[in-house]
Order: structure tokens, then C-alpha cells, then sequence
């Protein structure tokens, strides 16, 4: 509170003892008479008072209170304070024989006590009501939830001057609440009636206000959200985050709504209590470090205290990026190593690995483009296949401690080249392990990653910047999503797991339609799907897929001890031969013959189908 205010509100605690003071004496003593004005003893109990009073306040830090945050536990200590002040009071009374009756003391104490109070709340709702009669121009905003975050935010809205809202009304699915008021503001339905709700009152703007719900349930009432109204934020999903700090508020902690919001499926945390030893004081190398997954591998990496990280890409720039995102986030804590290299490179990578001796290696470097590593085969063999062999065996030859491979769902019965080699690398993983005595060799499998490099939601950006249309390949065609925090838990959860020849599999639940993506996007956007932005259907691409194979299938894959995570069967592998043909497979790419090398492939994963789509 303000040095003014201070003296005001003093000013304001002197004005009303004066006059509950002076009410309590004419009321509390039926001998009452215009002659005791006239007396200077009527007058020392009325000083005491408000010299006790003051001084109680002070020393209860009364004075210091927020009211625009005032709360119940604040509220309690006025009432404490003006009980110990009139207690005192009643002392002094009758220890120095003052001219004031015990009933007007009490009457005295308890009309003070509630005065002070409504004297704080009549400020408040007075503030209120003028700033709400003020402000008919802002946004009109619907709430979306009854609970305790939606009396924060309206808290925070009644009081901050600044913000740009004007709450019209509450949705809630609890049927008690129907008709009730939260500070002024009506509860008008439910969740189901949100359309109605802002067409009838001409919503233009609507927060999310629901922390304690699955993703499930906040996904489909996003959805009405969105189809509703352009304008939709959402609040902070930990409650601490919410109350304020130092008056700061909540409005600089709302966001908008992102794609991963809209995600049907419950998100996945499985590093959550953790205890990841295998990374801990130890030295860990990621390749393709600077990469959609492999950045946020790293970020995540950091955060378990490794004894060093080393960084391996073949792109600086963003490589760069990361470094300085990881330098600012924990400068001298972090033993930070930057390389540039590529995993084809075997001699640089041997170098790197004989003078680090890194103890895990998560291998991440991959080309995984499909069109365009369709009409590349030979550059994904070189990359994906050769790149993969050359540092599985150089961490068999420096005995690495455990060695996790980035896979990807397109492995399952691929029908096109980037699948294909991703399977392929896999098949080199099982086949060191079989072998391996000294490292533990897995591989993560995963579906498509929201926002990652090359991925569909940055080309949807880009389309959408442009005006549109937004190329979906089919209306039908659906993929499996997970947010690259999820998947990248998921990859260091493995190595934690594994013992040696996994594919560790996530149950990543319900596939969505890209359509469906698009359109919420869109959505997202501020704009109507079709009548602002139009969606092109431009038919499937070279090696695409109308649907992914099923990644969790409960009858072939065995459980682990994360319900969300499963293991494939293990594979006989002929690792003479699988040797022999990956060897043939390299020398093709080298020659650049992409007919061979797709012949070749076909040969090392059977169940690989070309797939020619028009």
C-alpha cells in the first residue's frame, strides 16, 4: 500500500472510533447528558482508544495489507487485533477508574471490529462496482469453470486497472452452482450451452479456467471453445502459479491455446519422481543433437545433472541456438561440449568417442523427410543406415555403458525408403546386442511429434501466413501424435529400462485426422476452416500411408512397469548376414544406384512395400 493510502485509511480507523466511541457512550449509558462533552475526562478514554488502536494496527502490519488481495486469513488478523486492542482498553478502563461503563466497552469493541471490516469491504466493492461501470468498452468474457482459479481470475480482473476484460458470465457443469453468482459474476450454464451462451451475450473473448480435468475432457470442451469463439486463452495448470506475487496478477501468465492442447489422448510424463541414475554424474553424448528431438533431449539431459554433455551435429546454426538457450538456462553448472560432425564421418566420430568416453550415447541423427528421402534413397541409406552402423560399432569398441537409437513408428511394415532404413537400424541395434557384452542396446519407437523440424504443423504455419489453403494429402489419412517433451521422456525412461535388444514401444493412444489438425488450427488463428481459410486435398504422397500401422498391439508386445510403455517381440537376427546385405545396401548408396539400394532393401526388411501413391 501506498505512503497516501496509508494515511488516508489511518485517517479513515481515527474518523470511525471517533464515532463508535461516541455511539457506544450515548447507547451503552442511560445517564447520559450533553454535560460530559463538557468534561476533558469523557475525552481520555477516546484518545487511549485510538492511540491503542493505531498502535495495535502497526504492529499487526495492518496497515501494509493489499486490499485489492485481501483474503480471509488477512481479515482475521483485523478482527485479532481489534480483540486485543479493546482487551487492552478494557484494562486501562478500570485500572485507572476511567469514566466508561463495561457494556459500552464491549458494545465499543464489537461495533469497532465490524466497522473496520466494512469499512475495507465497502472499499472494495465500491472499487468494483466503478471500475466494472467503467469499463462496458473491454472484451466481454465468459469464464469456463466455477472453481477456485476462476475467483483468482476474477479477482484479478476487478482489481487490475490494465487488463482488457469484462467478465459477462461463468460456465460450469456442476448442476449446484446453475444461477449462483462468483463476485458479482453469474454462472449461465453449462459446458454443453457454450455456443448459445456467446451468441445471446456477445462473447468476445472466453478463458479456460478448469486446472483439475484430464486432456481428454479439456480437448473436446476446447473444441466447443473454439468453434465458438476466435478468442480463447487458457490459465496455467498449477494452481501455485496462479496467486499473485508481489501484485504482479495472473494476466502475464494466460496463453493461448496451442495444438498440443487439442491433442485427444492424456499426456504422457514418465519421468515424473524419477530417479534417472544412468545419467547422473555420467557423460552423455547425443548425436543430431541440434535437432527437433535431440534439443530437447538435451534440455532434458541437463536437467539430470550429467558429469558432461556432449553435443554432436553436423548443423551449426542450430546447434548454436541450443548452446546458448543451454548456457543461459545454466551457465557454469553444465559441462557443456559443442562438436560439428556427421555420424557418416566414422574417423571424426571415433575421435570423439576415444577422447571423451562418453558412457551413454542417445542416437538421434537421422535424415526423416519421407517425399523427400523417397526421391533420395541412396542419401537416407548413407545417413540413417551407414551413420547408425558407425557409431554402434564404435560404442561396442569402446565399451559405451548404454546406447539408445531414435526410431520411429514408420519402421512398423514400412512402405517407404526413410521407414525402411529406419527398420534397418534397428535390425543393426538387435544385432549388436546379441553380441554385446559389455553395452546395453535399445531403440524407442515413436509416432509423429508435434512441431518438430520437416513435421506437418510448421508447414500448416506457413500456409496459414500465406492466406491458405492448407494441404492435407486425404481426407481420411490419421497419424499418431505425441508433443516432443512426451517423447523425448519416453526415450531417456528407456534407457533406464533397458537391459539389452529392446524396441521400446508408447501407447500413444487415439489416432487424429490431419484434417482435424488443420482445421484447429485454423481455428486457433482466429479464423472460420473453409469460409477464411480453405483446406486443398492434394492426394497422397510417394511412400505415404493413409493410416500407421497399429504401434501397441497388447497381444504381441510385452508390458513394462509404465503402463503407457511397451516392448516388441524379440527378433531372430543373422547377423552374418544382415552384415553381408547392410554392406551391399552401403556400397549401392555410395554409387548412388537408387535402384539397388531399394531392391536391397526389400531384401533386409521383407515386409517393406513400396507404396506409389498419385
Amino acid at each position: 500500500m501506498g505512503r497516501n493510502k496509508k494515511y488516508v485509511v489511518l485517517l479513515i480507523d481515527i474518523f470511525i472510533c471517533t464515532l463508535v466511541y461516541a455511539f457506544s457512550y450515548i447507547i451503552a449509558d442511560d445517564k447520559f447528558n450533553l454535560t460530559y462533552l463538557q468534561q476533558f475526562s469523557f475525552y481520555i478514554p477516546f484518545i487511549i482508544a485510538n492511540v491503542l488502536f493505531i498502535c495495535v494496527f502497526l504492529i499487526f502490519d495492518i496497515y501494509n495489507i493489499i486490499w485489492s488481495y485481501i483474503n480471509v486469513k488477512e481479515l482475521f488478523n483485523i478482527i485479532i487485533a481489534c480483540l486485543i486492542s479493546t482487551g487492552i482498553f478494557v484494562i486501562i478502563v478500570y485500572l485507572f477508574e476511567l469514566h466508561i461503563r463495561l457494556r459500552s466497552c464491549l458494545l465499543f469493541a464489537a461495533t469497532f471490529t465490524l466497522s473496520v471490516v466494512l469499512s475495507r469491504s465497502a472499499y472494495y466493492l465500491l472499487r468494483h462496482s466503478l471500475f466494472k461501470y467503467k469499463n462496458i468498452v473491454k472484451k466481454r468474457l465468459l469464464i469456463i469453470g466455477g472453481g477456485e482459479a476462476c475467483n483468482i481470475l476474477l479477482r484479478e480482473i476487478w482489481q487490475n486497472k490494465r487488463n482488457e476484460f469484462l467478465p459477462i458470465g461463468i460456465v460450469d457443469d456442476e448442476k449446484v452452482k446453475q444461477g449462483r453468482n462468483i463476485l458479482g459474476v453469474k454462472i449461465l450454464g453449462n459446458t454443453k450451452q457454450i455456443k448459445q451462451i456467446v451468441e445471446a451475450h456477445e462473447v468476445e473473448s472466453i478463458i479456460f479456467c478448469i486446472i483439475n480435468i484430464s486432456d481428454k475432457k479439456r480437448k473436446e470442451i476446447l473444441d466447443l471453445c473454439m468453434e465458438a469463439c476466435s478468442d480463447v486463452k487458457i490459465i496455467p495448470g498449477v494452481y501455485n502459479s496462479l496467486v499473485p506475487v508481489n501484485g504482479n496478477g495472473i494476466f502475464p501468465k494466460l496463453k493461448n491455446v496451442t495444438m498440443e492442447d487439442l491433442l485427444f489422448r492424456d499426456s504422457i510424463n514418465v519421468l515424473e519422481n524419477q530417479d534417472i541414475s544412468y545419467i547422473k554424474d555420467k557423460i552423455v553424448m547425443v548425436t543430431g543433437g541440434g535437432g527437433s528431438i535431440g534439443s530437447e533431449l538435451c534440455m532434458q539431459i541437463a536437467k539430470l545433472n550429467p558429469n558432461m554433455l556432449i553435443i554432436c551435429d553436423i548443423y551449426e546454426n542450430n546447434v548454436y541456438s541450443l548452446e546458448q538457450k543451454l548456457k543461459r538456462q545454466y551457465a557454469e553448472k553444465l559441462n557443456l561440449v559443442i562438436e560439428i560432425a556427421s555420424v557418416r564421418d566414422n574417423k571424426k566420430i571415433d575421435l570423439l568417442i576415444k577422447n571423451y568416453k562418453p558412457h551413454v550415447i542417445f542416437h538421434a541423427a537421422a535424415h526423416k523427410h519421407v517425399p523427400l528421402m523417397e526421391s533420395n534413397p541412396e542419401e537416407a541409406v548413407k545417413n540413417n543406415v551407414e551413420g547408425t552402423l558407425n557409431i554402434v560399432s564404435l560404442a561396442q569398441k569402446y565399451e559405451v555403458e548404454k546406447f539408445v537409437l531414435i526410431s520411429t513408428d514408420k519402421a512398423v511394415k514400412p512402405t517407404n525408403v526413410m521407414g525402411a532404413t529406419k527398420r534397418v537400424c534397428e535390425k543393426i541395434v538387435l544385432a549388436a546386442s546379441l553380441k554385446s557384452k559389455k553395452t546395453v542396446f535399445s531403440a524407442v519407437r515413436f509416432g509423429n511429434v508435434l512441431g518438430s523440424n520437416g513435421s506437418v504443423i510448421p508447414l500448416f504455419k506457413e500456409q496459414l501466413e500465406m492466406g491458405g489453403p492448407l494441404t492435407v494429402t486425404h481426407p481420411e489419412v490419421t497419424r499418431y501424435f505425441m508433443t516432443i517433451p512426451e517423447a523425448v521422456s519416453l526415450v531417456i525412461t528407456a534407457g533406464q529400462l533397458a537391459k539389452g535388444g529392446e524396441i521400446f514401444v508408447l501407447d500413444m493412444g487415439t489416432p487424429v485426422k490431419i484434417k482435424d489438425l488443420a482445421e484447429n488450427l485454423i481455428k486457433l488463428a482466429g479464423k472460420v476452416p473453409y469460409r477464411d481459410i480453405d483446406i486443398k486435398y492434394i492426394g497422397l504422397r510417394p511412400g505415404e500411408k493413409l493410416y500407421e500401422e497399429l504401434l501397441v498391439d497388447t497381444q504381441v508386445l510385452a508390458k513394462t512397469m509404465y503402463d503407457k510403455i511397451f516392448i516388441d517381440k524379440f527378433e531372430e537376427i543373422n547377423n552374418t548376414q544382415l552384415q553381408s546385405d547392410i554392406k551391399e545396401l552401403i556400397d549401392f548408396a555410395k554409387e548412388n544406384d537408387y535402384i539397388k539400394v531399394k531392391e536391397k532393401l526389400k531384401t533386409i526388411v521383407p515386409e517393406y512395400t513400396e507404396r506409389k501413391n498419385n
